[in-house]
C-alpha cells in the first residue's frame, strides 16, 4: 500500500478544487446561454447535467494525467484536452441516460438492446446540445482545463536511457 505524503494530499486538494471550479464554470456557462429565455424543467436538468459532467470530466482528466507525466508540456496539454472533451461528452450522455431512465421508467425499453440504443441516443443528443449553437466558451474552458492539468497535474522527471 502506498504511503500518504504531503504532495499526494496537495494533489488531491488541487484535483478536488479543480473539479469543483470546472463544474461550476460549465454550469455558469450554460446558465448564461439560457439567461434571456424561460428555462423549462428539461432545460434546468440539462444545465445540472452539464455541471456534473464537467466536474466528473475534470476528475478523470486529472487522474489520467499520470499517463503522460514524463512527457513535455505540449503532449500533456493535448492529452488532457482530448481526455477532457471525450470524458465530458461521455459523462453528459451517461447522466442524461440515467436521468431519463430514472424520471420516466415506465416509458423506457429495459432490454439490453433498448438500453444500448437509448444510451447512444442520449450521447448524441447531449453532443448536439453542446455543439448547436456553437459555444466557444466551452472550448475555451476545455483548453484552460487542459493547460491547468498540464501545469499542475502529475509530473515525473524524465529518464534517460543509454
Amino acid at each position: 500500500m502506498e504511503q500518504l505524503t504531503f504532495s499526494k494530499v496537495v494533489g488531491f486538494v488541487l484535483a478536488a478544487a479543480f473539479a469543483i471550479v470546472i463544474g461550476v464554470c460549465m454550469w455558469a456557462l450554460m446558465v448564461g446561454d439560457f439567461m434571456n429565455t424561460v428555462m423549462n424543467a428539461q432545460t434546468q436538468h440539462t444545465v445540472r447535467i452539464v455541471g456534473f459532467a464537467g466536474l466528473l470530466a475534470a476528475l478523470v482528466t486529472w487522474w489520467c494525467a499520470r499517463f503522460t507525466a514524463r512527457r513535455g508540456f505540449l503532449v500533456r496539454m493535448l492529452f488532457a484536452l482530448f481526455i477532457f472533451i471525450v470524458a465530458f461528452c461521455s459523462f453528459g450522455g451517461l447522466l442524461r441516460f440515467i436521468y431519463i431512465h430514472a424520471i420516466y421508467p415506465s416509458q423506457q425499453d429495459w432490454s439490453l438492446s433498448g438500453m444500448y440504443l437509448a444510451s447512444l441516443n442520449d450521447f448524441y443528443t447531449f453532443l448536439l446540445d453542446m455543439m448547436i449553437p456553437p459555444r466557444p466558451g466551452y472550448l475555451g474552458l476545455a483548453v484552460a482545463a487542459a493547460i491547468y492539468v498540464a501545469l499542475f497535474g502529475a509530473r515525473e522527471p524524465r529518464t534517460v536511457e543509454i
